[in-house]
């Protein structure tokens, strides 16, 4: 009995030796930055819609057959031909229309040579005045109805030349509005260009919020649910009576959007004011409340219920126990608890 119990007490010891060798767990490593104090005005929500600045139904200058169309998503450059009018009548118009003016150019020396050799004959009293008269008559109309065949055949040039539908601005072709082998007239839609590489959001805001706004701010739209900063590009100074907003258009970087996507517009809707921010990845959502985590000064986390406000691009104003300069977790905050010991990371 003696002895286990002696071998007990042997035990333990090695048990607690062996605790003793083995190292603590390391403190988890956390990317943090610190709360700032900045400026900041809440926030207003408007629907919007990204469309694009050029955006066109091109049509047919000229009449004749569809000789072809572009594809549709074909990628146009400036100038490019989208579509093709056949130009066989173009031409056979301006073969007749140019035999007509030379017809008529001859017609018109011959009555003019005419006409002088009349008032040559005239004064010498060789002919009546009457029939001097009728030679200059005759010389003049023959002038105008040259002018009007000349513009004509400038009329018939301008068709042979235009039978080439041509981009006016680059984009893609995205609905064909007119096939080959159909007949074309003046002012017959072709093909609708869309300039997809320069796009913009339009929104309308209310008549009252305007004044928070003005051209060239940097705002925040939401397209996809991912935020894209946007330039205030135009704010046309025409209500709608009904509705009493007005159209306000905001640039987009190529690529933030598809022409046709829905997207959400924050403007300011008061007057900047002070606020504490932290980063958008700073905060933790639950269902009873929302949360950051702070590091404090014995490196131990340490959590903080928060209300949001106002938010600008990635930052977002929080109210709570934090202060400007406090170190705020970005980066590993799901797991810990609060007074959990970390290593703190400044991130990037």
């Amino acid at each position: 009995m003696r002895l286990s119990l002696s071998l007990l007490a042997l035990l333990a010891s090695a048990s607690v030796a062996l605790a003793q060798q083995v190292p603590a767990p390391a403190a988890p490593s956390v990317g943090v930055v610190v709360a700032k104090s900045m400026r900041m005005a809440p926030k207003m929500a408007l629907p919007g819609t990204v469309v694009a600045r050029n955006d066109s139904h091109l049509a047919s200058e000229v009449t004749g057959r569809v000789a072809w169309v572009a594809e549709v998503g074909t990628v146009v450059k400036a100038g490019d031909v989208v579509a093709r009018v056949d130009p066989t009548n173009a031409r056979l118009e301006l073969d007749a229309n140019r035999a007509n003016v030379a017809k008529l150019g001859a017609q018109l020396r011959y009555d003019r040579s005419q006409a002088q050799r009349m008032e040559t004959l005239y004064r010498q009293s060789a002919i009546a005045r009457a029939t001097r008269d009728q030679a200059a008559s005759t010389r003049d109309q023959d002038a105008a109805a040259l002018a009007q065949a000349q513009a004509v055949l400038a009329q018939s040039q301008y068709a042979a030349d235009h039978g080439e539908i041509r981009a006016p601005f680059p984009g893609r072709v995205v609905q064909r509005l007119i096939n080959t082998g159909e007949y074309a007239t003046p002012g017959k839609e072709i093909v609708r260009l869309v300039d997809t590489g320069n796009i913009e959001v339009s929104t309308q805001a209310p008549i009252d919020s305007v004044r928070f706004l003005q051209e060239g701010m940097q705002v925040t739209a939401m397209i996809e649910d991912k935020p894209v900063a946007t330039t205030v590009r135009a704010i046309v100074p025409v209500g709608d009576i009904a509705s009493r907003t007005i159209e306000v258009r905001l640039t987009l970087p190529s690529g933030a959007g598809l022409v046709g996507d829905a997207a959400r517009v924050l403007i300011p809707s008061a007057q900047p004011r002070q606020v504490v921010a932290v980063p958008r990845d700073a905060l933790v959502l639950r269902e009873d409340n929302t949360y950051v985590f702070k590091v404090d000064k014995k490196d131990q986390a340490q959590r903080v219920a928060v209300e949001t406000g106002a938010e600008d691009g990635a930052m977002v104003e929080v109210r709570g126990q934090v202060i400007a300069g406090d170190r705020v977790i970005v980066r590993g905050a799901e797991r810990l608890e609060t007074g959990q010991k970390v290593r703190a990371v400044l991130a990037s």
